[in-house]
C-alpha cells in the first residue's frame, strides 16, 4: 500500500468519493483518500492511522500552484490558453461544473484538453467537443492540479469583484449624465455582482476544503 507524499499522489476520484459523504468519519477520510477498503484499513496499526490522518490534513491544507499543463495516462493536457477566446459552450459548461466536486471531473475536461501543437511556452489544445470526451479520464487527475485550477479561478473571480465596483460607478455616472440609468439596469448590475460573489464563495469553499477532520 503506497501512501501519498503529495497531493499529486491523490486522484480526484478519491477526493470526490469522500466529499459526497454527508457525515464522514475518520475511517471514511482515510479509506477514500488512500483508495483502500475496510479490510486494508483494519490491517493498519492504530498509531499509523493517526499519522496518516494528520499527514492528509497537512496535504489538504496546502495551497497548490496553478499548473497550465500536466500529463495523465501518457497524454499531455493543457489549460485553455486564452480565456478571452473561450467559447460560449466552454464557458457555460465550465461555470456549471466547477462549483461542485461531484462534477469536478467534467470541469477538468473543459478546462484541460490534449495539447496538439507546441512551440516554446505556447501551445494549442484540442477543440472542445463536450466534457464527456475526457471526463472519465479526469477522475484520475492529480488533486494538486485540480486544486491549483480552483485557486486560479478563485483569484480571477476575486480580482473581478474588486474591479467591478469602480467600473460600475463609472458606468452609472455616465448613464446618469445622459439619463439612461433605469431601475432595471440597476437590478441587472446587482444580480451580476451577487452572482460573482456567490461564485467566489463556492470557489473558496472548494479550494479550502472544510472536510479536514481534527
Amino acid at each position: 500500500m503506497k501512501f501519498p507524499d503529495t497531493l499529486n499522489d491523490i486522484p480526484l476520484k478519491n477526493y470526490q468519493a469522500f466529499s459526497l459523504i454527508e457525515e464522514p468519519t475518520i475511517d471514511d477520510y482515510v479509506k477514500c483518500l488512500l483508495g483502500i477498503n475496510d479490510s486494508q484499513l483494519n490491517k493498519l496499526k492504530s498509531n499509523e492511522v493517526l499519522t496518516i490522518q494528520l499527514h492528509l490534513n497537512n496535504l489538504l491544507s496546502e495551497t497548490p500552484q496553478f499548473k497550465t499543463t500536466f500529463k495523465l495516462n501518457g497524454i499531455t493536457f493543457g489549460f485553455i490558453p486564452n480565456l478571452d477566446d473561450i467559447t460560449y459552450g466552454e464557458n457555460k459548461d465550465l461555470t456549471t461544473y466547477v462549483n461542485d466536486y461531484a462534477t469536478m471531473h467534467k470541469a477538468m475536461a473543459v478546462a484541460y484538453r490534449p495539447i496538439i501543437q507546441k512551440q516554446g511556452s505556447k501551445y494549442r489544445i484540442e477543440e472542445y467537443e463536450g466534457s464527456h470526451k475526457y471526463s472519465e479520464l479526469m477522475k484520475d487527475a492529480p488533486l494538486d492540479v485540480v486544486m491549483g485550477m480552483l485557486v486560479f479561478f478563485y483569484n480571477l473571480t476575486s480580482d473581478l469583484l474588486k474591479a467591478i465596483p469602480n467600473y460600475l460607478q463609472r458606468v452609472a455616472k455616465q448613464e446618469m449624465k445622459i439619463g439612461n440609468l433605469s431601475e432595471e439596469n440597476g437590478e441587472v448590475i446587482a444580480k451580476y455582482t451577487h452572482l460573482l460573489k456567490a461564485t467566489l464563495e463556492d470557489l473558496m469553499r472548494l479550494q479550502k476544503p472544510d472536510y479536514i477532520l481534527a
